[in-house]
């Protein structure tokens, strides 16, 4: 997990920078210019790995491995949506989307809008599928500790969260403070919860059959 932050605190660094350079909205302004179809494609598709019916699944797969690592991800996802969602529904629930921003653009085909993804117009603020989909990597970074697999769980992170950017459902805030979110409070449930559920590793739906057999 060390190397999964040391290397995000990095690039989150890069992000704010980028957002007080070039701004918030002329980011993606800069983005939708850099639009292929092959992006398209690729974008359209793995964003829905940061959405909540794959956590579900991810939740239900842990708990059948392992108890311990099944309660990790429900106690991280389910704390780490609901803060997002009180953010962006009740704190922030007037915050609109990037189609409401650039409507004019849409309407005059001036934006470029990937083909099948409907545009969502409010609760920008943050972004939901950037914050589940760092909770998964970084979980599963603990469930295997290698720098390799670090790397290549915070690049997958960093796609979906971009592709939010690209697919016109976010703003690059949105999907900074969504991706501090997902990491935060699953590192505080790692590090905190972790000595108690670590008694149930031995637990799990599989063990059960192979006893029973």
């Amino acid at each position: 997990v060390s190397t999964f932050l040391k290397i995000y605190l990095v690039l989150l660094l890069i992000a704010v920078l980028l957002l007080f350079i070039i701004g918030n909205h002329p980011f993606s302004e800069r983005i939708n210019i850099c639009n292929y179809i092959y992006l398209d494609l690729f974008f359209k598709y793995l964003t829905h790995i940061g959405d909540g019916l794959f956590a579900l699944i991810i939740v239900v797969f842990l708990f059948v491995l392992r108890l311990d690592l099944g309660m990790h991800a429900v106690t991280s996802f389910s704390i780490s949506a609901l803060i997002t969602q009180f953010i962006k529904r009740i704190c922030f629930s007037d915050t609109v989307r990037p189609s409401v921003v650039f409507s004019d653009l849409i309407e005059q085909g001036k934006w470029h809008i990937v083909e099948g993804v409907d545009l969502h117009e409010l609760f920008s603020f943050p972004s939901g599928h950037t914050t589940s989909i760092f909770s998964i990597c970084i979980l599963f970074v603990f469930i295997k500790p290698t720098k390799s697999w670090a790397v290549i769980s915070l690049l997958i992170a960093l796609l979906v969260g971009f592709s939010r950017i690209y697919l016109s459902q976010h703003f690059l805030l949105d999907v900074i403070v969504g991706s501090v979110v997902g990491t935060l409070i699953t590192v505080c449930v790692i590090y905190l919860l972790d000595p108690v559920f670590s008694k149930w590793n031995k637990y799990s739906i599989i063990n059960r059959f192979a006893t029973s057999g």
